[in-house]
């Protein structure tokens, strides 16, 4: 007797059946469909390309179920982005922000480990679930292997005069751990040229009122960080030592 094995559309798997019959199975998708541009297929492909790569191995990454002619079906991150959270609910518990960045460092770790730099690390990335859990998402101008980023960091999360790189990333992550913490960008009231002024002078806005991950912060932004599977190591012992507390 011949056997019969399923193969799984990308993205879906045994949690996601509806129902099943003698000829098919039905799965639900709580999807969007991303539309490009004819001008714009260059991203549509970019992005399609890491979202292949990336499959479906971490449960931190918006989830890809597949493209259609110029757009692809992505993951619905019904609470939308932390920054779009924020404007809607200014109190959040602080065991909510520790758990967001301890799951976006994780998240980076994946995606580096893929040959994947973001290039555009921040609030405006990073998604949530119905359960406030992150999503990491938006690869349209993603560094692949050897293939050069399309897109750059916001000035408030890049690191001055550099290409993409591991460093750069990390410093989005400083820069995107500040905004998790209190709520807005790095030196958010100054315009863009004197944010990038005073980056490149090593002035870095203070932290003494942020409750957590200030040294992370202040490593990242000042490059202590080989790799971000060493900083989510920092993150995840004073995530221990606040629950012993």
């Amino acid at each position: 007797m011949q056997e019969s094995v399923i193969q799984w559309p990308l993205g879906l798997d045994i949690k996601d059946v509806a129902g099943a019959g003698v000829t098919a199975i039905v799965a639900r998708l709580d999807a969007v469909v991303k539309f490009f541009g004819p001008s714009e297929s260059r991203f549509f492909e970019r992005e399609k390309l890491v979202y292949q790569r990336l499959g479906r191995d971490h449960g931190g990454i918006i989830r890809y179920y597949g493209f259609l002619e110029n757009s692809l079906i992505l993951q619905f991150a019904s609470q939308k982005s932390i920054r779009q959270y924020f404007t809607k609910q200014k109190q959040v518990p602080l065991s909510v922000k520790i758990r967001w960045v301890e799951q976006l460092f994780d998240a980076v770790r994946f995606i580096h480990s893929r040959g994947v730099l973001h290039g555009d690390i921040s609030c405006n990335n990073v998604f949530l679930n119905d359960n406030l859990d992150v999503k990491l998402g938006d690869f349209a101008g993603s560094s692949i292997d050897d293939l050069p980023p399309l897109i750059c960091y916001e000035t408030t999360h890049e690191l001055p005069d550099e290409d993409i790189s591991t460093r750069t990333e990390l410093f989005a992550l400083g820069s995107t751990v500040y905004e998790i913490m209190t709520g807005s960008k790095p030196y958010r009231d100054l315009p863009d040229h004197e944010v990038y002024a005073a980056f490149s002078e090593c002035c870095y806005p203070d932290l003494e009122s942020i409750s957590a991950f200030r040294n992370t912060i202040m490593k990242c932004w000042r490059q202590d960080y080989a790799t971000v599977e060493e900083a989510l190591r920092d993150i995840k012992l004073e995530v221990a030592t606040m629950k012993e507390l």
